[in-house]
């Protein structure tokens, strides 16, 4: 019990930050909602600045790289895919979106942050894992598919809402 309490209470506070954005964000989504094509540009557009931010501040740059890009490229499929099946309307003459309430992200959400969390975990108690390349770029990987998700939502929605003023 003492160990889970370290590993909770050793976590730093932008950690449980994240998390309870996580969510929140996740608890938004659950219900209809509307907006215009910048307003839902909002948040995959922070987790892309993010996850951007954080690649180029590694140290080890050149050994995650491409981990990550082939990651967010297998997000970007399954976010794209996933927006393409939504039943969404769009008012292309006030330019608004409306979405179902959907538990996707607040799934997803929870399971990419376990998963990054976990790992961090695990490389904190095995400090030589931290070394090896496949370690150190495993967090990348999971923060690539999260972001290739939502880079590839928002795409897809955007794309959606072009052809349907097209029409």
């Amino acid at each position: 019990m003492s160990t889970i309490l370290a590993i909770v209470t050793g976590a730093p506070a932008w950690v449980w930050a994240v998390l309870a954005l996580i969510i929140y964000l996740g608890m938004r989504a659950l219900k209809p909602r509307s907006g215009t094509p910048a307003r839902l540009s909002v948040v995959p557009g922070i987790f892309l600045a993010s996850a951007l931010g954080t690649l180029l501040l590694s140290s080890r740059l050149s050994d995650i790289l491409l981990v990550w890009l082939a990651s967010c490229l297998l997000g970007i499929g399954i976010g794209a895919s996933w927006t393409m099946l939504l039943r969404i309307d769009i008012d292309r003459t006030r330019g608004i979106i409306w979405m179902p309430g959907t538990a996707f992200w607040l799934v997803t959400g929870l399971t990419m942050f376990g998963m990054r969390y976990a790992i961090e975990v695990y490389i904190a108690f095995n400090r030589n894992l931290a070394q090896e390349a496949l370690w150190f770029a495993l967090p990348y990987a999971v923060m690539g598919l999260g972001t290739g998700m939502s880079a590839g939502w928002w795409a897809a929605l955007m794309t959606r809402y072009l052809r349907a003023a097209e029409a």
